[in-house]
């Protein structure tokens, strides 16, 4: 066995006992769909480095082994009165039902492909260099091959991404790049390629929320700083660069008084503020808490029906300042952590304040920009 891993083990959904404890490369993941119901499924990946550190990757997954089941003579929300009579028909035991239908062994394929791209991704992603490390060869060895001098550093894009990644990343990243509840920077080869480190940052990747609200002079320094913190020598990263990804529209905008991005409707109206919180929430907040606010069992926790979320200071310290530790939602206890999101603007902080306060059966009313500035 390779000396750094001690071991590492997997989790299904809220388990709190691992499914399959790996202590011997190749480290792979065995798992008969037939036992699980249909539908979301979350696999929890904690790695146990004889350091002390660990790395945890979390994977969320869909199983559909069951026939589909179609009624004909019944829609979805359709008002009806006395008597009912319709058609169930179940996938391939009746012909033909409305949508396609898919083989047995195309279910079964699937089935292998979804845990084969589990393992993929686990050993191999671009941002895995810490496993990939374990098991391939150091990540000394990587680097022989990949660092050079780079570009020269700016040391005030430097100074002003230490800042950011203070407030935004060192949450799950670690406040000196080793790593935690996401992948360690320090020491990792991945970080050589500038656009794939510009894309991952805006765009987010997996369960990494995007940073799309930063400018491209914000992103061309988080970069920079990752790329020649502890160790790191890949080089400067630069504005033309960044805006490569960013279309160089952020910082271009008008400021409105408070220096953020003018609003082009009133804030005072609900609609308004419920519409741009719900982009604001799908491009920085979905990756961990999903689409519908239901969150990752066991690491991030839900927001839908969350009575946390009535204490509208609360909520807005938390987007601005992120937070670490045990939080307990409806008697259940979650151990993910959450990144500032100081960089968005009052306006940004009130819109999706407000929708998360407001989606999914809350209804706990708005938050107005006065509220978040006053929060700062």
């Amino acid at each position: 066995m390779n000396p750094k891993i001690d071991r590492i083990e997997i989790y299904l959904d809220d388990a709190t006992e691992p499914t399959q404890v790996l202590t011997e490369p190749p480290f792979k993941v065995e798992l008969d769909t037939r036992n699980l119901r249909d539908g979301d499924h979350v696999m929890r990946i904690v790695t146990y480095f004889k350091n002390g550190q660990t790395e945890e990757r979390i994977v969320p997954f869909v199983v559909d082994n069951l026939p589909d089941v179609a009624i004909e003579g019944l829609s979805e929300g359709e008002e009806v009165r006395g008597k009912l009579e319709f058609d169930v028909k179940v996938g391939d035991y009746h012909a033909p039902i409305e949508r396609a239908r898919v083989s047995p062994m195309l279910y079964l394929l699937s089935t292998v492909l979804i845990l084969g791209g589990i393992w993929a991704w686990f050993a191999f992603g671009s941002f895995s260099s810490t496993i990939v490390s374990e098991v391939a060869g150091s990540a000394e060895a990587a680097q022989e091959e990949t660092v050079g001098e780079g570009a020269p550093v700016d040391e005030a894009l430097f100074a002003q991404g230490e800042t950011i990644y203070a407030s935004s990343c060192a949450a799950c990243h670690g406040a000196e790049g080793v790593g935690g509840f996401a992948p360690q920077f320090a020491g990792n080869p991945a970080l050589a390629d500038t656009e794939a480190v510009l894309k991952t940052i805006y765009e987010g990747r997996g369960g990494m929320p995007a940073f799309n609200q930063f400018s491209a002079e914000e992103l061309a320094a988080i970069a920079t700083y990752i790329r020649n913190a502890w160790g790191n020598t890949y080089g400067g990263v630069s504005v033309d660069e960044a805006k490569g990804v960013t279309g160089g529209t952020p910082e271009e905008l008008p400021p409105s008084e408070d220096g953020a991005a003018a609003p082009e409707e009133d804030t005072g109206n609900l609609e308004a503020l419920l519409k741009e919180g719900s982009e604001v929430y799908a491009a920085s907040c979905a990756g961990c808490h999903q689409a519908e606010g239901q969150g990752i069992p066991g690491t991030f926790p839900p927001l839908a029906e969350n009575p946390n979320l009535e204490d509208a200071a609360y909520v807005v310290k938390v987007i601005l300042n992120g937070r670490q530790g045990p939080l307990e939602v409806k008697g259940t206890t979650y151990n993910g952590a959450m990144p500032g999101f100081g960089q968005l603007s009052d306006r940004q902080v009130a819109a999706v304040a407000t929708y998360v306060r407001n989606s999914w059966g809350n209804a706990f009313g708005p938050v107005s920009e006065e509220q978040v500035a006053q929060e700062r």
